[in-house]
């Protein structure tokens, strides 16, 4: 995967859809890794998300940068045809700390995506 692929695959699922602002990245603790590194974390966030059970916390941490980030898969939906996941992503650097639980469905390519708000069906 090219840098920027990996930048923005991470700043999507760094915030929901809905309030993506770019500007709150530049703070955010994987603006902390290297591009070796992060194109590790997100290998890491697609292996947990393809066969990590729901909450169980996978945690990863970076050979060289003092960075660490917990995976857990909350639940596991399916959505026509399409699998599903809530997970939460907590990541700590040395001066930076960021939480959230973002949503990812499993895409034809059988990389893992995020969802968009529009795409999620509604509760009842």
């Amino acid at each position: 995967m090219k840098p920027r692929y990996l930048l923005i695959v991470l700043a999507a699922m760094a915030a929901p859809a809905f309030a993506m602002n770019m500007s709150v990245f530049k703070d955010a603790p994987v603006t902390r890794l290297s591009t070796e590194e992060l194109k590790t974390f997100v290998s890491t966030i697609q292996k947990t998300l393809e066969t990590g059970a729901d909450g169980v916390t996978v945690e990863w941490k970076a050979p060289k940068t003092p960075f660490t980030s917990k995976i857990t898969p909350v639940s596991t939906v399916i959505e026509g045809k399409r699998k599903c996941r809530d997970t939460t992503i907590e990541s700590e650097a040395k001066d930076r700390f960021q939480r959230g639980t973002y949503s990812f469905c499993k895409a034809d390519t059988g990389a893992w995506e995020p969802r968009s708000p529009s795409s999620k069906t509604a509760k009842k």
